[in-house]
């Protein structure tokens, strides 16, 4: 049976997104095709009508994903450094250290991209540039942007990786509170 070209496109879709949940959950590279296709309710023998590679795969996920968190991310902000800070600081939440897969894909998939081919770190990088440059506007300096946006995400993957919710708080309140006196320094015309 032939399926339409929109048919195969929301088949696509469906398992960028289930897949996507599921490899920010369980980690990409420690699931295999039958989970991935399987979190889409599909079987793992139709993966590569979809897909050349796995890399492929993670590759849109992690464009789908990126696009999600700045439309979710920058979509809330009213432009100030103050909306700013509050959208950092929900960021590193221990709401999002505890369900990755209904957040961002930067804490938990970077590492995994990191050791894949150039075509999905170009799309890792093609898709964390708007991020930046929506976060950069407000800021103002592009060096503050970079360790803005690495401290966040460097901040839930930590406070995901220690055992104790002590560990845990005292590394999101650490990091928050930087934030907090970064954001109010560049408020002050501080650099």
């Amino acid at each position: 049976m032939r399926y339409s070209a929109e048919h195969k496109e929301d088949t696509r879709r469906r398992v960028v997104q289930a897949s996507g949940a599921l490899s920010k959950k369980q980690g990409f590279s420690a699931t295999g095709v039958d989970g991935l296709m399987g979190a889409a309710g599909l079987k793992g023998s139709t993966f590569y009508h979809h897909f050349g590679t796995k890399n492929d795969l993670l590759g849109e996920i992690i464009g789908a994903e990126l696009e999600n968190s700045r439309k979710l991310f920058m979509g809330k902000q009213d432009g100030s450094k103050r909306d700013l800070l509050k959208q950092l600081l929900g960021y590193m939440s221990t709401q999002h250290v505890e369900a990755p897969e209904n957040g961002c894909v930067l804490p938990t998939l970077s590492v995994e991209v990191a050791r894949t081919n150039e075509e999905v770190k170009k799309i890792y990088e093609d898709s964390i540039s708007p991020i930046y440059n929506d976060m950069q506007e407000v800021i103002g300096d592009g060096d503050t942007t970079w360790a803005l946006i690495a401290l966040s995400v460097g901040a839930v993957m930590m406070a995901r990786a220690v055992d104790s919710e002590k560990c845990r708080d005292e590394i999101l309140k650490s990091c928050g509170n930087f934030v907090k006196k970064t954001i109010t320094a560049l408020e002050n015309g501080q650099p």
